[in-house]
């Protein structure tokens, strides 16, 4: 891993596919230096290279959001290269199909917190200390829509999700709860409803609308200027979601 201090350092989980990977990319694209996150290696270094072969300043670092001990490594790695983090995108999602809530096995409901809450969590936690290294940190938690009890009393469509967005709804209270204890500190903490399962219910009718107003929103709050907002959930198009 290079180290390149003049720029800014980005750490993004789940970038190596999706809203993760766009993300990753238009961050790359503003002169950022990003670390592209996720726990399959071989194609955690095929995206690093082919970002990379686009002049941006891209790399991969392995971590599992549900193994402690590759979180710790990678902090490790980080440190001793950059000495601070600048940019933390916690991006990794679990959205499996769910049956209804009557039927629903506890160990499902377990695989939705263990990499949407638990595992945002830990990778936060671990960094900290880098991101109080930083003249102006950002933390941006990437939640859903579906985890707002507002969203789902006024779509009571047909679609069983009470794991995943009962594991996003906790996202958003870590969000909340973290910013609160980081006041008066450099570090600005968000979380944004963007996620791909939301888009894909709900707005693909939209030929790729949501998903572009999604990277905006996640790219905005990355960059946020030092007098922005801090423990706020903003929705695709940069509402405050309630």
């Amino acid at each position: 891993m290079a180290a390149n201090t003049n720029s800014r350092i980005a750490l993004i989980t789940g970038g190596t596919k999706g809203i993760g990977y766009e993300v990753a990319h238009h961050l790359a694209q503003k002169g950022i230096e990003v670390l592209i996150a996720s726990r399959d290696e071989i194609k955690g270094e095929q995206v690093a290279e082919q970002l990379a072969s686009e002049n941006l300043s891209v790399t991969y670092i392995q971590i599992d959001v549900t193994n402690q001990a590759t979180i710790d490594l990678a902090v490790t790695e980080v440190a001793n290269a950059y000495g601070r983090l600048d940019i933390l995108i916690n991006n990794s999602t679990l959205y499996l199909k769910e049956p209804r809530p009557s039927d629903l096995p506890s160990e499902m409901i377990r695989q939705n917190f263990e990499v949407n809450f638990f595992g945002a969590i830990a990778v936060t936690n671990a960094f900290l200390p880098l991101l109080r290294q930083s003249s102006s940190a950002r933390i941006v938690n990437i939640s859903s829509a579906l985890g707002s009890l507002d969203f789902h009393k006024k779509n009571r469509d047909s679609h069983f999700h009470c794991a995943y967005s009962a594991s996003k709804a906790s996202l958003d209270m870590f969000t909340l709860q973290l910013a609160r204890d980081l006041q008066g500190t450099k570090i600005k903490v968000n979380g944004c409803t963007s996620d791909l399962a939301t888009i894909e219910l709900y707005y693909d009718h939209d030929h790729g609308h949501g998903m572009d107003a999604a990277i905006r929103s996640i790219v905005h709050l990355a960059t946020l200027v030092d007098d922005a907002p801090t423990g706020k959930i903003f929705g695709l198009n940069f509402g405050e979601h309630k």
